[in-house]
């Protein structure tokens, strides 16, 4: 008796090991494309080859896939992507917040007891303890006690910590200074070895010797407004190909990098090193690399996204996708991997463009605004400095003298953001105290709940006008922080191991995305995720 329960044990354990190891997808790669609105996959679609975004979009695609909060900043988008739920719980509302207890910004990844590993930079100050929740990587590793693997690469030291998650093996980014790879001691106390060599390439130095010369001829670039469009910044006043980088080197470092396609080609050589070095994809447990391309959207803020200098870095970037799949290829076999390509936003069009177009847009100057509401509510009720803070279409009142004055703050919220509707640009004030109130909400209501969370966000969160940017110190072609369309909704393609072919139109969250990658690897769900499978992804 004891032999044949011996057996049968034996062969149980050998069927289920079996159907794992047939089931088992070996490395999921994510791909995050900064600022890339869904319709740029059909605008440069004629200029892309066959190996790769065009490949990606032989898997399924969803055509309809949206971010379903207000405030779309960067950092919002890449914790969205990995926690599978929206701001409102996993506690990302912006670039940076203020904390109205504290009385002191935060930042999506600032961690001051943290230091830079392989730097002295202080972009090494960081960790991700700010997003609350796992993460589609934390709960791979924590399925089978660490045995999978995470990494995650970016130009980008925020980018990089959030797609990697809480308990990453390492997230690596793009020293200004040196134009090599760093970490935060968060994840270790010195650079592997590997990384070291890689960094003695110097790969960024040969980069910018080579220059920025359009792909094609630029008349080829019908695509996109003339090369001497008068809707862009550029580089110290210049933009028009091509591009002596060396020059440009002198006063902005190797920061310029983020702005050219080499951005990209850095972040790829990178990748497929964390690939090689690191063994991913070799075992029975599943492993994780998260890749973010960040110069498609550094480009659109002093370019613009009609312009040459864009298409060309996303007509190099299919180049560097075909490149990583073929050494995947090479190293797992054809398509036995998963990957799945989306943005952290979408992205505008300048105002003035639009209204040579006959379009509506303009800029609204905030600070004034903020200012003359706080002499409103002086008026009303009697006390200056009611708003203490503004932040990322967020005002933020003062909590500490309302409550000394014993003063209505529902009441403040619902009069301060009826005031701020009148003014021009300003399409919505939400005042977060509707969402404590409960009821049913929709439209930019249900956004901006999604994007609220209750001990981070702003007392009113404010929805500009369609067209319309904010004018900051920081000057952008592109803007950020609405609830339209052109910032919301982005591509979502998933390609490889066992995914069909298929074009799927109904709505699709953001949100699904790690709930989905979890279905097909049947592991738990993230801590606060609140999104659905797409079931036509993992049937």
């Amino acid at each position: 008796m004891k032999a044949r329960l011996t057996i049968f044990t034996l062969l149980t354990l050998f069927m289920l090991e079996s159907a794992f190891c047939q089931n088992n997808v070996p490395l999921v790669v994510g791909i995050v494309v900064n600022q890339m609105r869904a319709d740029m996959l059909y605008r440069y679609f004629e200029y892309f080859g066959d190996s790769g975004f065009k490949r990606l979009m032989g898997g399924a695609v969803c055509v309809n896939a949206n971010y379903s909060y207000l405030i779309t900043e960067s950092p919002c988008g890449m914790a969205t992507i990995v926690t599978g739920t929206n701001p409102c719980h996993h506690g990302i509302v912006g670039t940076r917040w203020y904390s109205t207890l504290n009385q002191r910004y935060q930042t999506a990844v600032g961690d001051v007891v943290r230091s830079a590993v392989g730097s002295k930079s202080i972009t090494g100050k960081v960790s991700p303890m700010q997003m609350l929740g796992t993460t589609i990587g934390d709960e791979m590793k924590l399925n089978n006690y660490k045995q999978s693997k995470v990494f995650s690469v970016s130009t980008d030291n925020t980018s990089a910590v959030l797609l990697g998650g809480h308990i990453a093996d390492a997230a690596y980014w793009l020293d200004d200074n040196e134009g090599s790879f760093i970490t935060s001691d968060y994840y270790m106390s010195c650079l592997p070895s590997w990384v070291e060599e890689f960094n003695n390439k110097h790969l960024a130095n040969d980069y910018i010797s080579r220059g920025w010369f359009t792909l094609r001829n630029v008349e080829d670039y019908r695509a996109s407004l003339p090369d001497n469009s008068i809707y862009e910044v550029g580089f110290d006043g210049k933009s028009m190909f091509p591009y002596n980088l060396k020059q440009l080197c002198i006063n902005r470092g190797y920061s310029l990098l983020k702005y050219t396609p080499y951005g990209c080609s850095l972040v790829k050589d990178m990748a497929l090193e964390i690939v090689e070095h690191e063994n991913l994809g070799i075992d029975n447990f599943p492993d994780l690399l998260m890749v973010n391309f960040t110069a498609t959207g550094y480009a659109s803020d002093i370019f613009g996204i009609r312009s040459v200098e864009v298409q060309d870095i996303y007509m190099r970037l299919d180049l560097e996708i075909a490149s990583l799949l073929s050494a995947l290829d090479a190293k797992l076999g054809r398509d036995n991997y998963v990957v799945f390509l989306t943005s952290d936003r979408g992205s505008s069009d300048c105002p003035a463009f639009l209204n040579e177009l006959g379009l509506p847009g303009s800029q609204i100057n905030m600070s004034n605004a903020v200012t003359v509401l706080d002499s409103y509510l002086k008026a009303l009720y009697g006390y200056g400095g009611l708003v203490e803070k503004y932040q990322s279409r967020q005002i933020y009142l003062n909590h500490q003298l309302i409550e000394e004055k014993h003063l209505p703050m529902d009441d403040i919220q619902d009069k301060a953001s009826r005031f701020l509707v009148q003014f021009g640009g300003i399409d919505n004030a939400v005042p977060s105290s509707a969402f404590q109130r409960g009821g049913n909400v929709d439209g930019v209501w249900l956004k901006a709940q999604n994007s609220c969370h209750k001990a981070r966000s702003g007392d009113i969160l404010i929805n500009l006008q369609p067209g319309w940017q904010e004018i900051s110190d920081i000057y952008t072609l592109s803007a950020q922080s609405t609830g339209f369309n052109y910032d919301t909704h982005v591509p979502l393609l998933f390609y490889g191991k066992n995914i069909k072919k298929r074009s799927i139109s109904r709505n699709v969250s953001i949100t699904d995305v790690a709930v989905t990658i979890a279905t097909l690897l049947n592991i738990n769900f993230p801590d606060y995720a609140t999104g659905k499978v797409i079931e036509e992804i993992t049937e």
